[in-house]
């Protein structure tokens, strides 16, 4: 025996999945909003998140056009950048946003001696540079669409405790007890710094 859903079938799966999202366990939560320097942000997975709920409202959002260039400032590969930008288009309203992103071109690393971060770095190609250019510029030309109400509502329903911390630009360490790896020095029960 099948069963026929109907369109108001479907709302109600999605406001199920809404509200199983607003009240999910801590571990969601941190994968959409984390906090930095005591402010709550929206993640990139929360931007999608949002992004699929406008679709699913009938204002999907289609990228009309995008480009990812190298830029090379001299031969100095230190100073090489993918440049990328992505515009979209809500299908509904017609209305289009740029998004515009950086990434360098070479990715610079900290060396580690005795299990401590030193000054020294080192360089290498980062083989994701040019799809991390592109992802972000799609990020910024995405959040130019969605309504503030709708970041604002999401940040309000996650409790502090449920957010993951940002620190440095890496995740902090907030174990009671942390174990930290020798050689990285990152916590071996929550991947933090």
């Amino acid at each position: 025996m099948s069963v026929t859903l109907s369109r108001n079938d479907y709302a109600i799966l999605d406001k199920n999945d809404e509200n199983q999202i607003i009240s999910s366990s801590d571990e969601i939560k941190q994968a959409l909003v984390y906090d930095l320097k005591g402010k709550k942000q929206i993640t990139f997975i929360g931007l999608k998140w949002l992004t699929v709920r406008m679709s699913q409202a009938g204002q999907a959002l289609e990228i009309v056009d995008s480009s990812v260039k190298l830029e090379k400032d001299g031969e100095d590969k230190e100073l090489w950048f993918w440049r990328s930008s992505v515009k979209v288009r809500n299908q509904k309203t017609g209305l289009e946003t740029e998004g515009i992103a950086e990434c360098p071109y070479l990715e610079t690393n900290y060396i580690y001696k005795d299990g401590k971060r030193t000054d020294e770095t080192e360089s290498k190609y980062d083989s994701f540079g040019r799809t991390k250019a592109h992802s972000k510029a799609e990020r910024n030309a995405w959040r130019k669409q969605i309504p503030e109400l709708e970041i604002t509502t999401l940040l309000k329903s996650v409790q502090a405790d449920q957010v993951e911390v940002i620190k440095d630009g890496k995740k902090a360490c907030e174990c009671k007890e942390p174990k930290k790896s020798m050689t990285s020095q990152i916590c071996l029960k929550c991947g933090g710094t």
